[in-house]
């Protein structure tokens, strides 16, 4: 018997050759998560749940965060079949964008290129930071001093380092299909799929904490009223961006609050309760897992 509500996290569900960032889990396996969430709990919709739960079957919510266009596509005709709801959170800014997202260009200059030099001498938000890449160990390590670094920063700022890195090392990156996000129709799509409820993740996936509060609330309301005119509905989902503990505040939760969203998602871990709600829900992120696998981590979330 389970007292809360279990709210899983997913990013993407399709087939990568590398993934740093533990975001993907391949459709097959993704299917299969879905039987075992058929068989095991009772799947709710996001804005169904309560935290008060107190049954034998678990109650569970099933969300996605950003807006990659595999979430339009391999995602939403998974959950369809299953007849499960879930909840996609969208960064309404990147609708459309070919561009990547600054994680996965990062990740495509110092993984996927091959330099001209063997390091970086960047300065980072007054920082210097070198980092050899000379070697498949050394760019894992570059990497992620990289992301670590920039996560903070403001998303036009972020670029044009990365702009910088290129120059450095004397590539060039490109645009892969593989990680693009939807763009409006893939989300009107998505949006009337029976069982699916769209909600918001901020205009440009910043760390909303580092912000002044006027541009926290631009990010807040703005993607919020893009959503609403885009899809003609009214939007009250909202998760936040990366969703850790220094990702947001007190103050960042009260906009939420003020922008007239009725929940808000975290990427904190554990069940949620009712005293979470409604603006600090933690979610559980899942990872591309075989059934056993999978199972051994609804139990641990459970235990009591």
């Amino acid at each position: 018997m389970t007292d809360g509500t279990l709210v899983l996290l997913y990013h993407r569900v399709t087939q990568l050759d590398h993934d740093p960032y533990n975001f993907v889990v391949r459709p097959d396996r993704f299917a299969q998560q879905c039987d075992v969430l058929r068989r095991r709990c009772d799947v709710v919709p996001l804005r169904d749940a309560n935290g008060r739960t107190r049954s034998p079957r678990t109650q569970v919510a099933i969300t996605f965060d950003d807006g990659y266009a595999d979430n339009s596509l391999e995602a939403c005709d998974i959950l369809a079949a299953a007849g499960l709801p879930a909840t996609f959170f969208i960064t309404t800014g990147r609708l459309g964008q070919r561009a990547e997202v600054w994680w996965d260009r990062l990740e495509q200059i110092v993984m996927r290129c091959e330099p001209a030099g063997g390091c970086i001498d960047i300065d980072v938000d007054g920082r210097r930071l070198w980092a050899d890449v000379r070697s498949s160990a050394a760019r894992a390590r570059a990497h992620f001093a990289l992301y670590w670094r920039l996560r903070p920063l403001r998303p036009d700022v972020i670029e044009s380092i990365l702009t910088q890195i290129e120059t450095q090392l004397g590539i060039q990156t490109v645009d892969r299909d593989t990680h693009r996000w939807m763009n409006s129709e893939e989300l009107r799509a998505l949006s009337a799929t029976t069982g699916v409820d769209v909600g918001a993740h901020t205009l440009t996936h910043p760390l909303l904490a580092t912000l002044p509060t006027n541009e926290q609330w631009k990010e807040i309301d703005g993607s919020r009223d893009q959503l609403e005119r885009l899809l003609k509905a009214r939007v009250t989902l909202f998760s936040y961006p990366f969703g850790s503990h220094d990702a947001f505040d007190a103050a960042t939760t009260q906009l939420v609050r003020d922008s007239g969203y009725a929940l808000a998602c975290t990427g904190t871990g554990g069940l949620a309760r009712q005293d979470h709600y409604p603006f600090r829900i933690p979610r559980n992120v899942v990872g591309d897992w075989d059934v056993e696998t999978f199972e051994r981590w609804l139990d641990h979330w459970l235990e009591p």
